[in-house]
């Protein structure tokens, strides 16, 4: 592991309320070998995850017939 001092980096609002995180929180990063399956991915999404206001409409509405897939 590398050691490269203390740094200061911004986290968006909402990933730091749900995990805690405050102006007063040192977060540490490490690095770790990452191997995501869709069967994990899925178990990742919380029981009580809402799709943010912004993408809401979209998610919720019919397919229009020009979607990419």
């Amino acid at each position: 592991m590398m050691d490269i001092g203390l740094k200061r980096f911004r986290i968006p609002h909402k990933i730091a309320e749900s995990f805690g995180i405050n102006e007063n929180s040192i977060v540490e990063l490490t690095e770790k070998p990452c191997n995501p399956t869709l069967d994990r991915l899925l178990a990742s999404i919380p029981e009580d995850f809402q799709y943010p206001e912004d993408i809401l409409d979209f998610v919720e509405s019919g397919p229009g017939g020009k979607e990419m897939i």
